[in-house]
């Protein structure tokens, strides 16, 4: 038996090296519903007892300030970590502007470190990169059930490796495509009609795609791998 204070594990049948849904569904999206707690900035973190310090300190001053949790939609899918205010429709309104429920969206690419508290396993947060001023972000959630909380944690790093999987194969289909582009290039050399002057009466092959493989190959090394805590 563990004793009250110690890490109790939420029981979950799933194991948690199968894979919670289908690379299909992050597609479209995976709602879930959620209490914001907070954010505030941070010092990128270097270890787990940062990063559980990081929200339990937003815990505790948001609850200091007497600050409401919100209740919001959280939406997660290859975009990213989309998190919209949830609000009642009423009546007489048939649409609403969501750019004005919206609380915050960040792409899967700028997601760092996704956690639970292991003092309440309703909490979790994840660390994400500002795209204007580059400083780390620790965002906090509350849900009802624990089991919640893990589904969460877990769909945010199924996530990350579904959209690192895309990036690699995309990026092969490009060097396919640039293969192809040359190897056509060169029938078309072969074929094509020259000047008296010794110049191409055509004008130079355009590369495939333009600088799309090379963005990609840039771009992979950058990417982090969530790390669920």
């Amino acid at each position: 038996m563990t004793s009250r204070g110690s890490y109790k594990l939420v029981e979950d049948v799933c194991d948690s090296r199968v894979p919670l849904h289908s690379e299909e569904a992050f597609q479209f999206g995976i709602h879930f519903q959620a209490k914001y707690v907070g954010c505030l900035d941070v010092q990128r973190p270097t270890s787990r007892m940062e990063i559980v310090s990081a929200m339990r300190r937003i815990r505790y001053e948001f609850k200091a300030k007497n600050i409401k949790k919100r209740k919001v939609n959280m939406t997660v899918s290859v975009d990213g970590v989309r998190v919209t205010l949830r609000k009642k429709q009423k009546r007489k309104e048939w649409t609403w502007d969501e750019s004005k429920l919206l609380v915050m969206h960040d792409p899967v690419y700028r997601i760092f470190y996704v956690s639970h508290d292991s003092q309440d396993l309703k909490i979790f947060s994840y660390i994400a990169r500002d795209g204007v001023s580059n400083t780390f972000r620790c965002n906090v959630f509350k849900t009802k059930k624990k089991s919640q909380a893990m589904r969460i944690v877990r769909t945010v790093g199924q996530a990350f490796e579904v959209c690192h999987k895309l990036s690699l194969q995309r990026a092969e289909e490009t060097a396919d495509r640039e293969v192809d582009g040359q190897a056509d290039g060169a029938s078309d050399r072969r074929s094509e009609e020259w000047r008296a002057d010794g110049t191409s009466s055509q004008s130079p092959r355009e590369t495939p795609c333009g600088g799309t493989l090379e963005h990609l190959q840039r771009a992979l090394p950058q990417l982090q791998q969530v790390i669920i805590l």
